[in-house]
């Protein structure tokens, strides 16, 4: 019991050392995030004397995102392309490191449970209690929701 719930309170110290570096990196960035998809579109302007004509196409850049249900697009002029881009990289870094967060706060909660059954003391010791069952309401899929 001893050695097993020594390595639960070390992984359980770990994952919580990560959580709150995570935090730490989400409020050291910049707070302007922007979400979408930042790229560049070519296209043909249609006049014959243009050098889009010859195979050298015009180029413009895009912010995209759906909203509403609905795929948009964004013309960025050049004046504000570093700003855009900077900020849909941020956003990507904030979801990576808000779904690790909720990965470790999962993790988290599994070992909270490791440790609590293995802390537990089988009393009566000749005809132990049996184990705690899950609480709260069955699901769909046959789980319980707390």
């Amino acid at each position: 019991m001893g050695e097993r719930t020594s390595r639960l309170r070390q992984r359980l110290r770990q994952a919580a050392e990560q959580q709150q570096g995570h935090i730490e990196r989400i409020l050291g960035e910049d707070p302007t995030l922007i979400r979408g998809s930042f790229g560049t579109r070519s296209r043909v302007c249609g006049n014959p004397g243009c050098h889009c004509a010859r195979g050298e196409r015009h180029t413009s850049k895009y912010l995209t995102a759906t909203a509403g249900g609905k795929v948009r697009q964004v013309h960025v002029p050049a004046s504000d392309e570093e700003l855009v881009a900077a900020g849909v990289a941020r956003y990507r870094r904030y979801r990576r490191m808000r779904k690790r967060l909720a990965e470790l706060g999962a993790l988290q909660l599994e070992l909270v449970d490791e440790l609590g059954q293995s802390l537990l003391l089988p009393y009566p010791p000749e005809d132990p209690l049996p184990p705690a069952s899950r609480r709260g309401r069955k699901v769909q899929d046959g789980s319980r929701r707390s």
